[in-house]
């Protein structure tokens, strides 16, 4: 048999999205009127996305007319004319330093460069790349100070008011999906051997048990959901074949993909706390496919 030298796959979750910010020049000699902001719906019903987006430029038109300082105060007031039911405007520099914000006033100059939303993915920095842009949507995960300060769906969208800072504002679309939760008690234990029973096909030779090849799994180190070890294929003769292997667990703590050294993958699933079950893939010439029962040693 064509001995299976690599197991692996990449897993991931997703999701994705965030928020906003604003931007703007010095305040000129006398400051100009404010621009109407457009008709808002009342908190609770639906608000489309040209809404969104007018709210969102009438904000940086105010910016442009009355300047940075006399914004970012209208646009921190939680009582202002930019708190349009659960629209409200909040502004950021392009190192994600907020610079106003109606809700979460101690955000105010402190860098969010790196905060992620509920679901872990890097929003502000999303923002940033769309406001460099220009403007942009994005979606993410985020509370809703109008409910209790749940979490929620929500579409952002932001615009660059000039080279220092950009504003934003966003919509709740919906309740979050829960979040899978995997902590310390959910991760498996997978350090140690493991052994195989094996059932495949291969192009050259089709179906076939492997009867000759017996295959071990060694877990040796694990850090959280990634791992790392090898596998061994011993031949009826004695030879041996040893590979490096690296691995991830799922968030949901029972998915599993591997990879290995010398090419190939696996997905797998953690059946039990002495049991795994490995999908092995290759394509290419010497293409496979091959199930591996292991069970713990």
């Amino acid at each position: 048999m064509a001995t299976p030298s690599v197991r692996a796959l990449c897993l991931c979750a997703l999701g994705l999205l965030l928020i906003t910010a604003g931007c703007m020049q010095s305040e000129p000699e006398t400051a100009a009127p404010a621009p109407e902001t457009p008709d808002l719906p009342e908190p609770g019903s639906h608000i489309s996305n040209e809404t969104l987006v007018a709210f969102v430029e009438s904000a940086v038109a105010y910016a442009h007319a009355n300047g940075k300082e006399k914004a970012l105060t209208e646009f921190s007031d939680p009582n202002g004319s930019f708190v349009q039911g659960e629209l409200y405007i909040y502004a950021y520099d392009f190192n994600n330093v907020a610079l106003a914000h109606p809700f979460d006033p101690d955000k105010i100059g402190v860098s969010r460069m790196d905060e992620l939303d509920a679901f872990g993915n890097p929003y502000t920095r999303q923002f940033i790349d769309a406001a460099k842009n220009g403007s942009g949507f994005v979606r993410f995960y985020y509370i809703n100070p109008a409910h209790n300060r749940t979490v929620e769906s929500k579409l952002g969208y932001v615009m660059k008011v000039d080279e220092d800072w950009w504003l934003g504002s966003g919509v709740y679309t919906g309740p979050a999906p829960t979040p899978v939760q995997t902590d310390a008690a959910t991760i498996p234990d997978l350090t140690g051997n493991w052994t195989a029973a094996m059932a495949g096909y291969e192009g050259n030779i089709g179906f076939t048990d492997y009867s000759t090849v017996t295959m071990t799994m060694t877990v040796s180190e694990q850090h959280g959901r990634i791992f790392s070890g090898y596998t061994v294929f011993t031949t009826a003769n004695g030879t041996e074949t040893r590979t490096a292997i690296a691995g991830v667990i799922g968030r949901d703590g029972r998915t599993l993909s591997t990879a290995e050294q010398d090419g190939g993958y696996c997905l797998g699933e953690v059946v039990g706390p002495d049991e795994l079950e490995l999908v092995y893939l290759q394509d290419g010439e010497q293409y496979g496919v091959a199930i591996d029962a292991l069970k713990r040693v």
